[in-house]
C-alpha cells in the first residue's frame, strides 16, 4: 500500500512539474529578455544581482510546487503548491514590476522573510485561526468525550451485528 502512495505522489510531481516548467522557463526567459531590452545600458551590479536572486527564487518556488503536489492532500480544498505559488506570483509581479515600471519593486521581496516569519510566529504560538487555545480546552476536551462515547456506542452495535452473523 506504501508502494502505491509513493507511486500516487511520484506521478503527481511528474504532472506538475510537466505543467509548472514551461511556464516558470517561459516567464525567466521573457524576463532576462525585457531586462536586456530595457536595462541593457543602465546594468548596475544591484540589478544584476537582483536578476540572480529573483531567477532563484522563482525556481526554488517551482521546486517547492512540484513537491506540494506530491505531498498534498487531494481532499482538501486547499490549493496543491501552498505558500510556494503564492511567492511564485510575487516573484513575477517582482520581476516584470522591476523590468517595466520602476525598481522600487524589488522592496516587495521582503514580503517573503516577513510572511515566512509570521508563519513560525504563529505556529509557535498557536495564533492561527481555528487552532484551539488556552480558553477553550476544557470545551474541546468535553467534545473529544462526546466524540470518543459515540464512537464506543458504535463500535458496540457492529460487534453486536458480527456476533448474529456467526
Amino acid at each position: 500500500m506504501a508502494n502505491a502512495a509513493a507511486k500516487k505522489a511520484a506521478a503527481a510531481r511528474q504532472s506538475a512539474s510537466s505543467t509548472y516548467l514551461p511556464i516558470v522557463a517561459a516567464l525567466n526567459l521573457l524576463y532576462l529578455v525585457l531586462f536586456a531590452v530595457y536595462k541593457r545600458y543602465s546594468l548596475t551590479t544591484f540589478q544584476g544581482v537582483m536578476v540572480v536572486t529573483l531567477v532563484g527564487l522563482s525556481y526554488v518556488s517551482y521546486r517547492g510546487v512540484v513537491e506540494n503536489h506530491g505531498n498534498h492532500d487531494f481532499k482538501s480544498d486547499a490549493l496543491a503548491g501552498g505558500a510556494f505559488l503564492d511567492m511564485m506570483g510575487l516573484v513575477s509581479v517582482v520581476q516584470f514590476g522591476s523590468v517595466l515600471l520602476s525598481d522600487k519593486f524589488y522592496w516587495l521581496l521582503l514580503l517573503i522573510p516577513t510572511v515566512g516569519g509570521w508563519k513560525i510566529y504563529s505556529s509557535v504560538k498557536g495564533g492561527l485561526p481555528g487552532m484551539p487555545n488556552t480558553t477553550n480546552t476544557a470545551a474541546s476536551s468535553r467534545d473529544k468525550e462526546e466524540i470518543s462515547e459515540k464512537d464506543k456506542e458504535r463500535r458496540q452495535k457492529r460487534a453486536e451485528r458480527r456476533r448474529r452473523k456467526w
